[in-house]
């Protein structure tokens, strides 16, 4: 695929699709948005400690200090190869862990090597999913396993998954029996290697893989599971999970990124970057049958379980659209001055995560009246200590579960 034109969040989220190549992962930096990505990081927090990061500070409470229904938040981290495990019944901060990173030899030096880069994390019951972009890998864990030491962290014990070339995202069948992977394929010129690779979540293997004549971003399905929405730099791919042939190619959408399906299964929402809307597509004739103005470069979007609110993150509008899906009108904008990218709602609906690439802050707002009720910074620097300390952590996913996260206070 070629270099998306850009300009603002677009370089920095484009710049990333083309220069990733396999575990030589390096993202370009845009307008200071986000910090580069390297193989190899220096800090001194790393010293000595292989490819585990040491905690050099009690982590602190959120600002302001939020509460929130039982349950856990992990979030992925690709500017620094990494994940973070949160409380979200107060947003505390419980441990940051590698994934997918191979064991460094000692060298004598204090480089390291952190080629993981997960762009997108799924959650099936307490199994974790992490696109591996940066090594073409999987990595599954299973949440029970993570450890909190208070000082440091012990890493997981993960598989991986050889999958194909630099995975961006991934989303499992709502029957939990598969994980499709997004494979976007290298960025420049040659044949597309682009495609989807379907992994049996029983056997943690991959059972069959579809290409694509174009990257592959974002996966939804259908409620039932029969058919797949996958975004692409050519549109919307249909695809019958069945037989894992296309049905459908609906084009027009201005170079679509995320993708989500509403409740019954009718409706099928993307957003379209270019346009600066959100297509609603007839899952019955696929085709667009509306378009909802929102702000500048929609990346990510989030349905709520009624169907009834879609929300959509503006990283070059610095807002958060509110939309009522029955009206098809935005009822609310909400401002978030950190480049929104990733969304999540809690499974009881009672609030959104905003995850922002500028200073790396999750942002966590009310679903009943859109207000503030938290916000702090991604990475192992802790809470509001100093400005723009996540920055370059990038949270590029967030998934939510009620299941309690594992770790000491």
């Amino acid at each position: 695929m070629a270099p998306r034109e850009s300009s603002g969040l677009r370089a920095v989220l484009a710049s990333r699709r083309v220069i990733i190549a396999g575990a030589a992962a390096v993202v370009l930096v845009a307008g200071g948005t986000a910090a580069a990505l390297a193989t190899q990081h220096t800090d001194a927090a790393h010293a000595g400690a292989g490819n585990r990061t040491v905690h050099t500070t009690k982590l602190a409470a959120s600002t302001p200090a939020c509460t929130g229904p039982t349950g856990a938040a992990y979030i992925a981290t690709a500017g620094y190869q990494a994940f973070d495990a949160v409380s979200t019944s107060d947003c505390y901060y419980i441990q940051q862990y590698n994934v997918g990173d191979p064991a460094v030899p000692n060298t004598g030096t204090e480089d390291f090597n952190y080629s993981g880069t997960d762009e997108g994390v799924a959650i099936s019951g307490d199994t974790l999913y992490f696109a591996v972009t940066g090594d073409d890998k999987v990595a599954v864990i299973d949440a029970a396993d993570l450890v909190a030491t208070g000082d440091g962290y012990e890493d997981p014990p993960e598989s991986l998954i050889p999958v194909g070339i630099n995975p961006e995202n991934l989303a499992v069948t709502p029957d939990g029996s598969q994980v499709w992977v997004a494979d976007t394929g290298p960025q420049t010129g040659g044949q597309s290697l682009a495609g989807i690779d379907v992994i049996s979540t029983s056997t943690d293997k991959v059972t069959n893989t579809l290409p694509l004549p174009t990257d592959p971003r974002n996966i939804a399905f259908s409620p039932s599971g029969a058919t797949a929405y996958v975004t692409t730099g050519q549109g919307l791919f249909v695809i019958n999970t069945a037989t894992l042939r296309v049905t459908a190619v609906i084009g027009g959408l201005g170079d679509p990124e995320d993708v989500t399906v509403s409740p019954d299964g009718q409706t099928v929402y993307v957003t379209n970057t270019v346009q600066g809307v959100v297509d609603v597509i007839s899952a019955a004739f696929n085709h667009v049958t509306r378009t909802i103005g929102v702000g500048q470069m929609p990346w990510q979007l989030v349905l709520s379980s009624d169907g009834s609110t879609l929300y959509v993150a503006n990283g070059d509008s610095n807002t958060v659209s509110v939309i009522s899906t029955a009206s098809g009108t935005v009822t609310n904008t909400i401002t978030d001055n950190d480049n929104p990218v990733s969304l999540a709602l809690t499974p009881d609906g009672s609030e959104l995560w905003v995850g922002g690439l500028n200073q790396g802050l999750i942002t966590i707002y009310n679903t009943s009246n859109d207000t503030l009720n938290g916000t702090f910074n991604v990475g192992y620097y802790g809470y509001g200590q100093e400005k723009n300390q996540g920055d370059g952590e990038e949270p590029t996913g967030i998934a939510l579960t009620t299941i309690p996260a594992v770790g000491t206070k």
